[in-house]
């Protein structure tokens, strides 16, 4: 699927009040407001339930900036080039507390590999072992920055999972 359309599905998605996006998926009112243009999507408003928590994880968000910064740069470095936006908004949603196609929404573990598959191609080849995408982005950064793998992906200490990916 060509990037532009995952990013009407997560468009579409946000919208619906499906995944833990933060307000506007964590772009700035001007990318958010190029993004519906590039769509030729409308806003629909938001209910006030989904409302509230995507303000919650804004405010969230808003307290590991660096690091949301920092991991944003860095998808960036692997993603298509027709797919901006979507580096910040996996690195936004990569802050949340579930599996990441859980975070975004999608249907499943499948799924997000073939948004990963369309919209950042190399990173699904350096994937190889079919990593949990959030450890998988972590450890790269890591192994990149240190040398060594001493990191862990965000909120992996309450997953139910965790054994799975650590022990």
């Amino acid at each position: 699927m060509p990037p532009l359309d995952w990013l009407r599905r997560l468009w579409l998605l946000y919208h619906a009040g499906k995944g833990s996006f933060p307000l506007r998926m964590g772009l700035s009112p001007r990318d958010w407001q190029a993004l519906r243009r590039r769509l030729g999507e409308v806003e629909t408003p938001l209910d006030g339930e989904t409302l509230t928590r995507r303000r919650l994880m804004a405010e969230l968000n808003a307290t590991r900036e660096e690091e949301r910064q920092q991991l944003g740069a860095w998808l960036a470095g692997w993603m298509q080039q027709d797919a901006g936006p979507m580096a910040q908004i996996i690195a936004e949603v990569s802050l949340a507390f579930n599996h990441l196609w859980q975070d975004l929404g999608l249907a499943s573990r499948a799924e997000l590999r073939l948004l990963m598959s369309d919209c950042f191609p190399q990173l699904v080849v350096m994937n190889e072992h079919n990593m949990r995408w959030k450890k998988f982005f972590y450890r790269q950064r890591c192994l990149l920055q240190q040398g060594e793998v001493i990191c862990r992906s965000p909120s992996c200490d309450e997953c139910w999972e965790r054994s799975a990916c650590f022990e």
